[in-house]
C-alpha cells in the first residue's frame, strides 16, 4: 500500500507561495542539489535547541544562564554563515538573546505564585491528523497546561521583534497546530503564543470552534489541490521571492527557452 501524502505548514506555505518551488522542494529528486544552507536557518534551529534543552531541564530555576550559553555552543548550527567572522558576530547575537531570555523567565516566575504557574506538557513534539486523502502534521515548539486546564501553544520566533494578537490569529502555522491539538484535547481551551526572540515581545490568540472548523474544510480542500496537483507541466512566473530563490536558475533556464 502507499504511504499517505504529507502536507506540513511549511509544505502548505510554501505551495501557496510558488507551486514551482514547491515542486523543487519536495518532489523533484534534483531539487536538493540547489538548496542552500541559509544562516537564518541554522541560527533558529540552534534557538530552539538550547530553549528545549532549558526547558527539559527545570526552566531557569534548574539552568543559569552560563550553562545555557555553554550549551549554545554545544548545539550551535555552522552551516550557512558567509565567514567565521560573521558565525562569531551571531554567536554573540545569540548569547545575548539568551541571556535576554533567562532574564525574562525568571522575572515572570518571581511574578508568578506557584498555584498558577504552568507545567510543561510537550516539547518539539510532531502531531498528525488524518484528512483523507493526505494527513496534516505539525511540530510543535512547546506546549504549556495552565492551572485552569487551558493549553497554551508556544512559538518561537528568532528573528521577529514585534507580534500582535491578529498576526498569530490568521498564522497558518499557529492555526495548524491548533487545530491538531484540539484533536488531542476536545475539551480544552487553546490559546496560540508567539515570542520574537529579538525583544521578548508576544501575543496571543484562540480560534472558536467555528473558525476552526472552517480551517479544517478549508485545509482539506487546499491540501487535496495539492496532493492532486500535476507538477509536470508548470510554468514559473515571476515574483518578489524570485530574487532569493534556490531554484531560480532553473526557472531561467524554462525564461530562456520561453
Amino acid at each position: 500500500m502507499a504511504r499517505k501524502p504529507v502536507l506540513s505548514p511549511s509544505r502548505i506555505r510554501t505551495y501557496l507561495l510558488c507551486e514551482v518551488k514547491y515542486y523543487h522542494t519536495y518532489l523533484n529528486p534534483r531539487g536538493k542539489f540547489y538548496i542552500r544552507a541559509k544562516r537564518e536557518y541554522s541560527f533558529g534551529t540552534t534557538m530552539h535547541a538550547v530553549l528545549q534543552h532549558l526547558h527539559a531541564s527545570g526552566g531557569v530555576e534548574a539552568v543559569t544562564v552560563e550553562q545555557l550559553q555553554q550549551v549554545m555552543q554545544q548545539q550551535w548550527v555552522a552551516a550557512g554563515y558567509e565567514s567565521p567572522h560573521e558565525e562569531q558576530q551571531f554567536q554573540k547575537v545569540a548569547a545575548a538573546l539568551l541571556q535576554q531570555y533567562h532574564a525574562r523567565a525568571q522575572e515572570s516566575l518571581q511574578q508568578t505564585p506557584p498555584e498558577q504557574r504552568p507545567r510543561l506538557l510537550m516539547q518539539e513534539r510532531l502531531l498528525r491528523m488524518d484528512m483523507g486523502r493526505f494527513a496534516l502534521v505539525g511540530r510543535v515548539d512547546r506546549v504549556d497546561e495552565h492551572p485552569d486546564g487551558t493549553l497554551e501553544i508556544i512559538d518561537y520566533k528568532s528573528w521577529r521583534t514585534d507580534v500582535t494578537p491578529e498576526e498569530v490569529h490568521d498564522d497558518l502555522a499557529m492555526c495548524c497546530y491548533q487545530l491538531l491539538l484540539k484533536q488531542l484535547y476536545p475539551d480544552r481551551r487553546i490559546i496560540a503564543t508567539i515570542v520574537a526572540l529579538q525583544t521578548g515581545a508576544f501575543a496571543s490568540a484562540s480560534l472558536t470552534d467555528e473558525e476552526l472548523a472552517e480551517f479544517r474544510e478549508d485545509i482539506r480542500l487546499l491540501g487535496e489541490e495539492i496532493v492532486s496537483r500535476d507538477f509536470e507541466y508548470l510554468e514559473p512566473k515571476h515574483i518578489p521571492h524570485c530574487e532569493e530563490c534556490d531554484f531560480l536558475p532553473l526557472c531561467q533556464r524554462i525564461w530562456e527557452r520561453l
